[in-house]
């Protein structure tokens, strides 16, 4: 967790059976990225690693803004259009669960006997809109991003709008954007396009505000989508969740140059009806989060990323979930809020400026608290591992090794395993 691409990209395919389709598949597809490769443009940030996901990727399309020269007829708005196109083979020990088969959902691990699962896609491939207008106020920047992963993750191949805002100079934000409650620069540089499960990486509607403070210090506070509005329902129980008001979201931030630190805090406020064959429950509920995260210049060019995520009522917040409904049964008997907690630690090492690892884990479980089905997930552990390598100035090609284990309830576990192969073409 990025988490992120023209109508004209092909859909996701299943490779065939026959070991010949397989090959040609591969062959043919590397080829052609690497016969447009090299044709292509020269990066203009060649040292990055054009992140998916987070401060990485920001950062990318805000260095490539400032070397652009192109403007907008009849105006001093600079702007910028790229992006990516991206390939990527995934063979899974054991297909997952649900639909979604393009990234490694932890949550989605079956627990009883599953047939093994390879595909190619391109749904990570994004189209990028940058621009950046100066006035009396401040310079106004705006930004959209596209890609072909669905919102819903259901497994369909289609245009989805995940980023649209516009920023004033480092004080105001309102549109589509990572949430005030999320650490963009937190989040670790993965293959896999969610990332690990204890993270959080929401892209939301909010209106932001900013205050810088000085000596490093700002302080920031949204009005952001609740999406609280759900319904779920099985075996004669229904849940149907309904927000009372916006979710309230502030951060408060240190940045130095060896890394920051970020404290986080959530507010939210929802109605829950539960209906069973014995009547209808409501309940009104206050939610609330907290969050610590960071990161840590090393040694070289090395760092340290880490995140901290506790509260209840928060589990849509984080990249994957061990809950349906985010209820239990309390000791009075009436449902209650599940306390979800996530935690992860990846370290990135450059062997070259060409070279690059990114490792480690996460975690998301649930708190003991309270009454659940025996079938319910209690904890998920997502750990992965890559190797990135620029092999032309546009061209990044990378392997990166994924395992997963999810624990229910009834003390139940179960393991997958992925293998990702992934061939980026940046696009400017």
């Amino acid at each position: 967790m990025t988490y992120r691409q023209s109508s004209i990209l092909a859909s996701s395919r299943l490779l065939g059976d026959g070991a010949n389709r397989d090959r040609c598949v591969r062959i043919a597809a590397a080829l052609a990225i690497s016969i447009v490769a090299l044709v292509a443009p020269i990066a203009k940030a060649a040292e990055d690693w054009a992140a998916v996901v987070g401060g990485g990727a920001d950062a990318r399309l805000a260095k490539e803004l400032e070397a652009s020269v192109r403007t907008l007829p009849g105006t001093n708005t600079r702007f910028l259009v790229g992006g990516f196109v991206e390939l990527d083979e995934l063979a899974t020990r054991e297909k997952q669960t649900g639909p979604e088969q393009d990234t490694f959902l932890v949550s989605a691990t079956p627990f009883g006997p599953a047939d093994s699962d390879r595909r190619l896609s391109v749904r990570q491939s994004q189209v990028n809109w940058l621009s950046a207008t100066p006035t009396e106020l401040g310079t106004i920047t705006t930004a959209a991003q596209v890609n072909l992963f669905s919102l819903d993750f259901d497994g369909k191949t289609k245009l989805s709008l995940w980023r649209l805002y516009a920023r004033l100079a480092d004080i105001f934000v309102v549109g589509k954007a990572y949430s005030t409650f999320v650490d963009p620069d937190a989040l670790p540089t993965t293959l896999d396009f969610n990332g690990p499960s204890g993270s959080t990486a929401v892209q939301q509607w909010l209106a932001r505000a900013i205050v810088p403070m000085g000596a490093g210090w700002t302080l920031a506070g949204g009005v952001e989508d609740s999406q609280a509005d759900h319904r779920f329902g099985r075996r004669g129980f229904s849940v149907h969740t309904d927000a009372r008001r916006p979710d309230l979201a502030a951060h408060l931030r240190f940045d130095s140059e060896r890394g920051h630190v970020q404290l986080s805090g959530l507010s939210r406020k929802s109605d829950v009806t539960a209906t069973a064959g014995i009547g209808t429950a409501e309940r009104t509920f206050d939610a609330s989060g907290i969050s610590i995260s960071g990161s840590l210049a090393t040694f070289g060019d090395d760092s340290v990323v880490g995140q901290y995520t506790t509260g209840k009522g928060i589990g849509r917040y984080f990249d994957d979930s061990v809950s349906s409904t985010g209820m239990a049964l309390g000791a009075d008997d009436r449902l209650d809020l599940i306390r979800s907690s996530g935690a992860t630690l990846y370290y990135q090492h450059y062997w070259t400026p060409d070279w690059m690892t990114v490792g480690g884990a996460s975690t998301l479980w649930a708190s003991d608290d309270g009454v659940r089905a025996p079938g319910e997930l209690r904890r998920l552990v997502y750990v992965s591992a890559n190797l990135i390598h620029r092999l032309l100035p546009t061209l990044l090609v990378g392997g990166e090794t994924l395992w997963g284990r999810a624990t229910r309830v009834d003390g139940a576990t179960a393991t997958n395993l992925r293998l990702q192969l992934s061939v980026r073409l940046l696009v400017q």
